[in-house]
């Protein structure tokens, strides 16, 4: 297929944990496909240096410039649509600090004494880092891209019952504090995305919860945010070693039916306390184990009139800690 065109959706996105943090297994067996819609491309963030210095003329001279590919993490973001399996589990354990299982799909949870995941590149430690693979669909034309020491700083899951049929979507930010490599050539090859779907018509309504009450929901989100931080020199490696930032951050916002259930929600914004029922954000599916997620504790951030067909509100929430049970449960086993 020589000067082959391609279409950005003709690249497959893989993961696949690694045994050794920072190195990249066999990628062409054992590696699981991610269902994705869209693949915002890393950029590449090289360092470089162009700028005029004390040499001749008013033109950077051929001496002053410098370029180095190590100190600088490259990120990636994909969005598609979501399935209970190992690939994706995999993406929300790795953002909650939980161990990477994705032979085993497990439950996804923040106990109550929420840690990071922390180590440093080269180490035999499984369950820490993957490797993310861009598979070229046509490896003589363009190259495959592969990211080494792979960690997931951000995972937002949603539903809306007026797109797709109310299907689960997901997006991820993926952040590697090594050196990319952009001339891999293999066939990317593993297991394949699951056929099952997880939907908004499979949830148990009277179990939805939202600030204690059962409302009419119309679209959800849940979103996990924990920054990656690198640090320290491995030459011409990149970074040495991987950690979090200061904060696990989990928000959830719901668009529910303004009706004499929900019709306090905005009074009980404007003068809250901490919440602390068991039913801050409960989506629970009439097969529990099909992602149902629970978020026992924290507090209203937003109420907003939603003017649509029908009047909505827009209900934005953050998980608090209140240091027994867990701040947040993804049920799927």
């Amino acid at each position: 297929m020589a000067n082959a065109v391609f279409s950005p959706r003709d690249f497959k996105a893989w993961v696949i944990e690694e045994t050794t943090t920072g190195t990249a297994p066999t990628l062409t067996s054992g590696l699981y496909q991610l269902d994705v819609d869209s693949i915002s491309f890393p950029s590449l963030n090289v360092n470089q240096v162009t700028s005029v210095r004390s040499q001749t003329g008013r033109v950077a001279h051929i001496d002053d410039f410098f370029q180095d590919n190590d100190h600088r993490s490259v990120e990636v973001t994909l969005s598609g649509t979501y399935h209970k399996d190992g690939g994706h589990v995999m993406l929300m354990q790795s953002v909650c600090a939980n161990a990477l299982t994705p032979d085993s799909v497990a439950d996804v949870t923040i106990g109550a004494a929420p840690s990071a995941t922390v180590g440093k590149y080269g180490e035999d430690e499984e369950n820490k880092t993957f490797t993310l693979v861009l598979a070229s669909p046509d490896r003589a034309d363009a190259q495959n891209i592969v990211m080494k020491g792979c960690l997931c700083t951000n995972f937002q899951l949603s539903a809306d019952m007026g797109t797709d049929g109310g299907q689960y979507k997901f997006s991820a930010t993926i952040s590697s504090g090594r050196v990319p490599d952009l001339t891999e050539n293999s066939a990317a090859a593993g297991t394949a995305y699951s056929a099952d779907h997880v939907d908004m018509a499979g949830i148990d309504v009277s179990e939805t919860k939202i600030y204690s009450v059962n409302p009419v929901l119309s679209a959800f989100s849940l979103t996990i945010d924990s920054p990656a931080v690198y640090t320290g020199v491995d030459e011409g490696n990149g970074y040495a070693c991987f950690g979090r930032g200061e904060e696990i951050a989990v928000t959830a916002t719901a668009t529910v039916k303004l009706d004499s259930v929900t019709m306090e929600l905005p009074s009980a914004f404007d003068t809250q306390t901490t919440h602390d029922a068991a039913d801050l954000f409960t989506i629970t599916q009439t097969t529990a184990t099909a992602t149902s997620i629970s978020i026992p504790c924290g507090v209203l951030t937003n109420v907003a009139y939603n003017e649509g067909d029908a009047m909505m509100l827009d209900v934005e929430m953050k998980a608090l800690n209140k240091e027994s049970g867990n701040v947040l449960t993804i049920d799927l086993a």
